[in-house]
């Protein structure tokens, strides 16, 4: 008696072999959504943009932050074109589409912000007057934390 009934092969059926072109774009596919969640909720390289903190880190450095000690924020736009921040390269046109918005939310996080950490946050509204984007879509700043204030 056969006991392995549910384990039955079809001969009949040939698995068909991926032509090299499948093989590449199902690579590129995942590598852009892998990357892309990586950045999204794990880690993401940042410039700094300006000279306030010249005695430590300088114009044009680059940072690696953790999102995971704070907490990642969940994108609030989440139809966009991946590797670009707020501004297609070249064409200068956007480069997320603000059709569907999602409300602002944060994971919870492993620590929280203490003084003189160096924190990388988003411009206020006020300062992204021209041109009102969604928040996580405004231009960054990096700052060392001074004070704390109390987080309702």
């Amino acid at each position: 008696m056969n006991w392995k009934f549910w384990n039955k092969k079809n001969t009949n059926t040939k698995a068909k072999k991926k032509t090299k072109s499948r093989e590449w774009l199902d690579a590129i596919v995942f590598a852009v959504i892998a990357a892309t969640l990586i950045r999204t909720f794990f880690i993401e390289a940042y410039t700094i943009p300006t000279p306030s903190m010249e005695r430590s880190l300088l114009v044009g450095d680059f940072l690696f932050v953790s999102k995971l000690n704070y907490g990642p924020r969940t994108p609030m736009t989440p139809v966009s074109f991946p590797f670009a921040h707020h501004t297609m390269p070249l064409i200068n046109t956007k480069a997320y589409w603000d059709g569907i918005k999602l409300p602002y939310y944060r994971l919870p996080g492993f620590s929280d912000v203490k003084k003189g950490d160096v924190v990388v946050f988003n411009y206020p509204m006020d300062a992204d007057s021209p041109l009102y984007r969604p928040v996580d879509k405004r231009e960054n700043f990096i700052k060392r934390c001074r004070v704390l204030a109390a987080i309702p």
